[in-house]
């Protein structure tokens, strides 16, 4: 992980465009470890997820809207870096967006997009994280919600070079944790099963996905969590 961060702090974005923001998490990332930016858009489709946002950001340099990814409303070569971090298996039309991105992006500028894996040498800690997603992705879909399960690697990296960017590098990295049963993120990760639990009792004939959910609680608490490995790729526009 301090590979990333040193990578990161090298970089001068300009203007830059955080698509599928979600609740900010990597705008905080930009803020802490990039060298320099001018300004951040974060946009997302979510009414919920720009709210959240919106309230957290408050900074001039900072503006969060709510937007169709797929018809962009910027003008060509708009932005210095664009960046995508954990969002990829939420996109129901990823060429398309791809599309718009690329269109908004800059002669030169920088593409970043950041991705968990399913594959690969996944300790038990991070498996919890991967079936927790999955869970919740087939929940989802279950209720109308495009929520794929997590990609294997080298779906993340076909999808990317179709871009056909330049100078493109890559880094395979995860968040280490000291201790995966006392990780604080765990909490969270019980907290969202308990969410999507109360979700469940609205829909039919979920008795099935309720008891999964029981048992993933019980294996955090057993086994505990830590967050699945990630992809990182970086390349330029032409």
């Amino acid at each position: 992980m301090k590979d990333i961060y040193s990578k990161l702090a090298l970089i001068d974005a300009g203007q830059v465009l955080d698509a599928a923001t979600g609740r900010g998490e990597f705008i905080n990332i930009i803020k802490s470890n990039f060298k320099s930016y001018s300004q951040i858009i974060g946009i997302d489709n979510s009414d919920k997820s720009v709210d959240y946002a919106q309230k957290l950001f408050p900074e001039n340099d900072i503006e969060i809207y709510k937007m169709n990814l797929e018809a962009l409303d910027f003008q060509d070569e708009s932005f210095d870096t664009i960046t995508m971090a954990n969002s990829l298996h939420h996109l129901e039309n990823p060429d398309q967006i791809f599309f718009e991105l690329l269109r908004v992006l800059k002669p030169g500028g920088r593409m970043i997009l950041t991705e968990m894996y399913k594959d690969g040498a996944q300790s038990e800690a991070q498996q919890t994280h991967i079936q927790i997603h999955h869970w919740i992705a087939n929940i989802d879909r279950l209720t109308g919600i495009f929520h794929r399960e997590t990609y294997n690697k080298d779906e993340i990296i076909a999808l990317f070079k179709k871009l056909k960017l330049k100078k493109t590098e890559l880094y395979d990295y995860y968040i280490p944790v000291d201790n995966p049963k006392t990780n604080r993120n765990c909490e969270t990760l019980i907290r969202n099963c308990n969410d999507t639990l109360t979700r469940l009792e609205t829909i039919p004939d979920s008795a099935h996905l309720a008891e999964e959910g029981k048992s993933l609680i019980r294996r955090i608490n057993e086994t505990g969590c830590a967050g699945a490995c990630r992809v990182m790729i970086i390349g330029f526009k032409s």
